[in-house]
């Protein structure tokens, strides 16, 4: 047994090798503090050290990196350094410069880790091939394409309001945010995809995509600082992954799902379309020009779910923050009703969003509702890959990834006095800032540019439908909620509540006749 003995290695290698590993250790360290190309930038010391930094806050602390970003400005300055190779800036005026359409910026490439696949157009890194993938995309969720879906939102709308109807004869309580997160996933499924999983006819509207989604969000932190987590877990049969996650149930149900309508539409099983007033998205992806590789099964359904994911929720967390300020704020609710009875008399009217869009105090409420609801709640790098930027007296080394986070302009005082209280009025009459600048150019959460939301349109649509129908037939009281159920404590990359929140919880206290 002699080759056993020879083949441990002795203390003195170990030994080496430790030192070994240390020093390359304390050369990383070296290079990372006094040699990287953003050394130069203010920040703390562990940031630049290590992202294990960066892993306390999101990971150990569940979302609270943004908020420690917060902390640093306050500390450093509008620049800092964030991580070994990002910055992040805190200035409303740079959000042109680093979003807009003219800046062929890419996206970092790292971020995509945390949805686990780059094929996907929102994750794509490249500014060109973003374009190519997702120009066969635009003309389905283009303004005129929208409005001729109306109709169907709207009769996913009427279903909700007489779902709602029932709390009224019933006296129970109502989690409103479950009304809406089934509503937005009703809505998005049926416009992409031609079917959709009825989830407003569930039993107190409890069947929705909202906790799945949320689980995928969060687990994205863990994601970002571990490559491999998401190959792992997609090695695994779905029935493990369900007993590890249950709350992915009904990912897991919309992956296969979409798998199946892509290979059934792909060999010509699937016909649906000839019966639907649009294309599902399957059909404009497959006949675009996009190359055959950017037409597989698996790169399809990714693309669809995170359009399921980014449209459903973001729709969805805006109509409860909106219905939350306003049944917690009459004196604006009361303003809004009177718009709403003179402009529709029948409450139970099929309504149209551009007829809707031009009463202002209504689309006051909505662009409030939107910019305290933020979209996204976590940063968003980009690079100049090419060459080095700007921003004021520094200069950023090309292929530097530099970020910006939407809830930093949308709660800049200077903009918006008193940014944490829903204020309509601030939108009205052609607003300005302090400075003379137009109001709207600091209103980012669609994001600008040629990545902006692809589905801003679609999401006005819903807003203004199930704003002015649901506030033009009920009024409601809040039950056993509070501010803290609706305010951003948590960033999963989407926008959380307080962990133990139990929703939008309401009783319904009269109907319009």
């Amino acid at each position: 047994m002699d080759y056993l003995y020879l083949a441990r290695p002795s203390a003195g290698v170990l030994v080496a090798l430790f030192l070994i590993w240390i020093a390359y250790l304390v050369a990383i360290a070296i290079h990372r503090l006094y040699f990287s190309p953003i050394a130069k930038f203010p920040g703390p010391k562990l940031a630049a050290l290590t992202k294990w930094y960066e892993f306390y806050y999101e990971v150990v602390l569940q979302g609270q990196f943004t908020f420690q970003i917060q902390t640093m400005h306050k500390i450093y300055g509008p620049i800092v350094r964030i991580t070994p190779f990002e910055l992040h800036i805190e200035d409303s005026d740079y959000w042109d410069e680093l979003y807009s359409r003219g800046t062929r910026y890419d996206r970092y490439e790292w971020m995509s880790g945390r949805f686990g696949a780059d094929t996907m157009t929102f994750t794509t890194a490249k500014s060109d091939l973003h374009a190519i993938r997702r120009a066969p995309l635009n003309p389905m969720f283009s303004k005129r394409s929208i409005a001729k879906f109306e109709p169907v939102i709207q009769e996913k709308i009427d279903y909700m309001c007489k779902c709602i109807s029932g709390f009224k004869e019933t006296g129970e309580a109502l989690v409103l945010s479950n009304a809406f997160n089934a509503y937005a996933g009703d809505v998005i499924t049926e416009y992409c995809f031609g079917f959709c999983y009825k989830h407003l006819e569930s039993i107190e509207f409890k069947e929705n995509f909202h906790r799945a989604f949320m689980a995928v969000s969060a687990f994205g932190h863990l994601a970002l600082q571990f490559p491999l987590m998401h190959p792992i877990m997609n090695a695994l049969p779905d029935s493990v992954t369900e007993k590890i996650a249950p709350d992915l149930r009904m990912i897991l149900l919309l992956q296969k799902d979409l798998r199946i309508k892509i290979a059934k539409i792909i060999s010509g099983e699937d016909q649906s379309y000839t019966k639907s007033q649009h294309p599902t998205i399957f059909h404009e992806l497959l006949k675009g020009d996009l190359p055959p590789h950017e037409k597989s099964i698996d790169r399809l359904g990714d693309e669809a779910q995170l359009i399921i994911g980014a449209g459903l929720e973001t729709t969805a967390w805006a109509l409860t923050t909106i219905s939350f300020h306003l049944i917690n704020s009459p004196s604006i609710l009361t303003t809004l009703r009177s718009e709403l009875e003179a402009a529709i008399p029948d409450p139970t009217a099929q309504l149209d969003s551009l007829f809707l869009e031009k009463l202002p105090y209504l689309s006051a409420c909505i662009q409030e509702g939107i910019r305290l609801s933020y979209g996204v709640s976590a940063r968003n790098p980009r690079i100049s890959p090419d060459k080095p930027t700007k921003y004021k007296n520094f200069e950023i080394p090309a292929g530097t990834p530099v970020s910006m986070t939407i809830i930093d302009v949308h709660h800049d005082e200077h903009i918006y006095p008193n940014s944490r209280s829903f204020i309509p009025e601030r939108w009205l009459e052609n607003p300005k800032t302090e400075n003379g600048a137009s109001l709207n150019r600091y209103f980012v959460a669609f994001g600008k540019g040629a990545r902006s939301c692809l589905g801003v349109n679609l999401a006005h649509a819903e807003l203004y439908l199930a704003v002015a129908s649901v506030f033009r037939r009920f009024s409601f009281e809040l039950y056993n909620t509070d501010l803290s159920d609706i305010e951003l404590k948590h960033d999963f990359f989407l926008p959380s509540p307080k962990l133990d929140s139990d929703g939008l919880r309401v009783k319904v206290a009269s109907i319009a006749e």
